[in-house]
């Protein structure tokens, strides 16, 4: 056993010996290239601030020690950096990058422009997240959109090509997230201009291969099964002579604005026509509100048949087809 850590050591000098102690917090790094001066109390709270991040992963006393350096010294860099460090892994982005910008206006460094990028793409992620329960998601995601670019924005150059193609993924998955959640909101709109007994959402587990029915204005049959043993309000759904599944009878796979088979049963005749609407799909799944019951985007092809909601068109006439394109 060596001796215990004290000033003007290393921050990653522990008993054991040697250790890459400031890759333990998710992978941010300062390049230290400043001597510590022994005589120095900015230099002293530093080492400590330094020391309780890395070594104890004890946030607020690191804090409370780098607010003590920025104290005595509020235009050193390094200080500023090392805070915004600490708030970002205490998920205070807005905070950090505060603390970043203040860095990088006192001393412009590739590190401090890499790691306020790492700070910038976590909060982007973070945001993603909470657009999972926000009743605004779009303006979550807008604001992901913004800091995954400014992130890559911010990027080194010498680091750019090396670290860049997981920030445009992000980026262009932030942007499909968005554009269907677009099409997301304006397919519920439509749905709302309908009364629930014109529509209906269809189940089963023989939907089309190549997705081809499912194009806006497809005619469909609709077809009772009065001797259904499952369920006898069954009303089969034919695409061409290709049964794909059924009429949803239940919640929550019918959508709640959506009419059940048992209550289409007496309002259609035996043979009926209806046309494909919509899908209304979004990129997340609201847990605490169960008429959104839509994947991911990534599971569409695995998961479809349990999860999706397709709308149609009901004709009680079934020589009549309606256009009923969004």
């Amino acid at each position: 056993m060596g001796r215990k850590w004290q000033i003007g050591d290393p921050v990653d000098y522990s008993t054991d010996g040697w250790m890459d102690a400031q890759n333990w917090n998710s992978g941010y790094y300062i390049i230290d290239d400043e001597p510590v001066n022994k005589n120095s109390k900015r230099d002293e709270y530093l080492e400590k601030a330094r020391h309780h991040f890395y070594m104890k992963n004890n946030k607020k006393e690191a804090l409370d020690y780098v607010n003590l350096a920025l104290d005595l010294d509020n235009k050193h860099a390094r200080s500023w950096e090392l805070k915004a460090i600490i708030l970002g892994s205490m998920k205070r982005y807005e905070e950090s990058d505060k603390c970043y910008k203040r860095s990088l206006q006192l001393n412009q460094t590739d590190s401090v422009r890499d790691n306020r990028a790492k700070m910038l793409y976590e909060w982007a992620i973070n945001l993603v997240q909470e657009s999972k329960e926000s009743y605004d998601p779009l303006k979550k995601l807008n604001e992901a959109e913004e800091k995954i670019t400014t992130a890559i924005n911010t990027l080194p150059d010498e680091n750019n090509n090396k670290n860049i193609d997981k920030y445009l993924n992000l980026k262009d998955s932030i942007s499909s997230s968005i554009n269907m959640e677009k099409e997301y909101s304006n397919n519920f709109k439509t749905l709302r201009e309908y009364d629930s007994s014109e529509l209906f959402t269809i189940t089963g587990n023989d939907f089309c291969d190549n997705h081809s029915c499912f194009t806006p204005g497809t005619p469909y049959r609709l077809v009772k099964e009065p001797n259904n043993e499952f369920d006898p309000d069954a009303i089969a759904v034919y695409f061409k002579d290709e049964k794909i599944g059924y009429v949803a009878n239940s919640f929550p796979i019918s959508h709640e604005l959506t009419a059940k088979a048992s209550e289409l049963w007496d309002k259609i005749p035996d043979n009926a026509e209806a046309e494909y609407l919509f899908t209304l799909k979004k990129t997340w799944e609201k847990l605490s509100d169960w008429k959104i019951y839509i994947i991911n985007e990534i599971e569409y092809i695995l998961l479809i048949n349990l999860f999706f909601s397709i709308f149609f068109y009901v004709s009680n006439n079934p020589g009549q087809t309606y256009i009923s394109n969004p």
